[in-house]
């Protein structure tokens, strides 16, 4: 929304010339951009300030080529009133022609004189701070030009505009609330406060700062339409309520009716949203913007109808422009294809959705689901590559997060990964036996005659730890205690050490027949001073 000062709205101006300016801009303020055009054509050839006031419509609408052309449409326009240089240099920008808006900028400013000097200013201003070419510190250094009795709110909002632009959010809010108390009536500063908390995602504070917009001024229509938004996806029935103030104080639009359907569709409610959709699609023809089969796609999956919404969704990615696809139309489309048995177009669509995303909770949720689906699958190898994706993106991931990494690795017989893996669960959480046993059994499976003795550390070390609740490892032990006693008599020779183990096995468990036939068969050995037979 554009940053305009509506100062003494209920002061009447001196010509009805004057009334028709004030009430495009209070139109323009308000975001009734067809209210404001249709009052400022009115007054267009007798009125040369209306060319800046309607090409400042024309680019809120995004309309830069109509702007030009309206400046361009007569010889002496720019040269009819400062704003209107001003205008021209805003389009420039808007073309990125800093150097050229700028030279148009100054001479709006020798032009100017002391009844609009302030108004030129503060023009320009704008100028930098809404558009992506615009100098942000040029414009701090404008509005710095404005003498204290002449500075308003309106100025002081885009001083913070300007500070915001630069990332500067602690100075830009500091400018806002000046503004504010400047006039408490002025909704944009409040506004524009509420939108700097909310990329900090303070929800008490740009809640209050919206409702201090809305009571500020109730035409206030942005306001309305964020806290509609907010309320979309935690309480549709408050999101009606301000989508129906939204409406109420915006000219009428086809916008509204796509809006009303998608609170349909987020109030469950996926028949209306299907035939009001429906209804939008045969009004406007080839002119219906492509999110309406994105609506009644994720429609009519939410009633269980999967191939229509696959059909629908590929008719919405064939019309819509690759900048507007987001991370979960990409999701939805992993999970239709999934549902057709096309798993590896659905890794494809989810790999998408991974890469486009930028929530961390989003992507995890999309390579879980991979995850989960390699797994059922058989393909544990995929479901391991995507756990450890899953690992190194989480901002604090858990111990579970490696053990079913490591474990997936493990079933895919992938050992020396899972040796890694458990390896990290050592490391992180040193007092836990699940890591080592599973590191001990992953190496066990590399080295499977035991001649390098690399799974004996870990066996060890799960051995020790184990023994703190003998009852509840039991099982644990038992799987350590044998393979350091076979080591012991098969590859060190050193049957008292075997022998120690094996009678360790018969502590915790005294019926193990196997247990106690080696230690049995050692105890002979010992006995006999045999040094080089194995056990069987």
């Amino acid at each position: 929304m554009r940053t305009i000062l509506i100062a003494g709205l209920t002061v009447m101006a001196c010509s009805a010339m004057g009334q028709s300016i004030e009430e495009a801009k209070q139109h323009l303020y308000h975001d009734r951009l067809q209210s404001a055009e249709q009052v400022l054509q009115q007054v267009l050839t007798q009125e040369k300030e209306a060319y800046y006031w309607l090409t400042e419509v024309y680019l809120e609408d995004n309309k830069v080529d109509k702007a030009k052309s309206l400046l361009n449409s007569s010889s002496d326009i720019l040269s009819a009133h400062p704003l209107n240089k001003v205008a021209y240099g805003n389009v420039l920008l808007a073309e990125n022609k800093p150097a050229e808006a700028k030279a148009q900028f100054d001479q709006a400013l020798k032009d100017a004189n002391r009844k609009t000097e302030v108004d030129v200013i503060k023009a320009i201003a704008r100028a930098q701070v809404e558009n992506k070419a615009g100098d942000a510190n040029m414009a701090l250094n404008l509005i710095s030009q404005i003498k204290e009795k002449a500075l308003d709110a309106e100025a002081i909002t885009l001083r913070g505009d300007a500070y915001r632009k630069l990332n500067q959010g602690s100075e830009a809010a500091k400018a806002y609330m000046e503004a504010l108390l400047k006039d408490e009536k002025y909704a944009q500063a409040a506004y524009n406060l509420g939108k700097i908390y909310m990329t900090q995602q303070n929800s008490d504070m740009f809640l209050k700062y919206f409702n201090q917009a809305i009571e500020a001024d109730p035409k206030f229509a942005a306001a309305y339409y964020e806290l509609y938004y907010y309320y979309y996806f935690r309480d549709v029935n408050k999101a009606k309520e301000y989508l129906d103030l939204y409406i109420a104080n915006t000219d009428p639009s086809m916008e509204h009716q796509y809006m009303k359907m998608d609170l349909m569709y987020a109030s469950a409610k996926y028949d209306e949203a299907i035939s009001g959709a429906n209804a939008i699609l045969e009004k406007e023809g080839e002119q219906a913007k492509p999110r309406l089969y994105k609506l009644l796609a994720y429609s009519y999956d939410a009633k269980g109808d999967s191939t229509k919404a696959f059909e629908l969704l590929n008719t919405y990615f064939a019309r819509e422009v690759d900048s507007n696809l987001v991370a979960k139309d990409f999701d939805l489309q992993a999970k239709l294809y999934k549902k057709m048995d096309q798993d590896s177009l659905a890794a494809i669509a989810w790999e998408k959705a991974v890469a486009m995303d930028t929530v961390e909770n989003y992507k995890l949720e999309y390579m879980q689901q991979m995850a989960q689906m390699f797994k059922e699958n058989g393909d544990r190898s995929k479901e391991a590559k995507w756990l450890g994706k899953i690992f190194e993106t989480k901002k604090d991931p858990n111990n579970l997060d490696l053990y079913n990494w490591g474990l997936a690795h493990y079933a895919a017989s992938e050992f020396s990964q899972a040796d890694s893996v458990f390896g990290k669960y050592t490391e992180k959480y040193p007092d836990q036996v699940y890591g080592y046993y599973w590191k001990a059994k992953s190496l066990a499976q590399i080295d499977t005659t035991m001649e390098l003795g690399l799974a004996v550390n870990d066996y060890k070390k799960v051995a020790e730890i184990a023994a703190a609740d003998k009852e509840k490892n039991k099982s644990l032990l038992i799987q350590a205690y044998g393979y350091l006693g076979a080591y012991e008599a098969n590859v060190s020779k050193d049957y008292q050490a075997a022998l120690g183990w094996f009678e360790k096995i018969l502590e915790v468990q005294p019926d193990n027949s196997d247990a106690q036939k080696f230690a049995d068969i050692l105890k002979k050995w010992i006995e006999e001073g045999k040094g080089q037979t194995k056990t069987e």
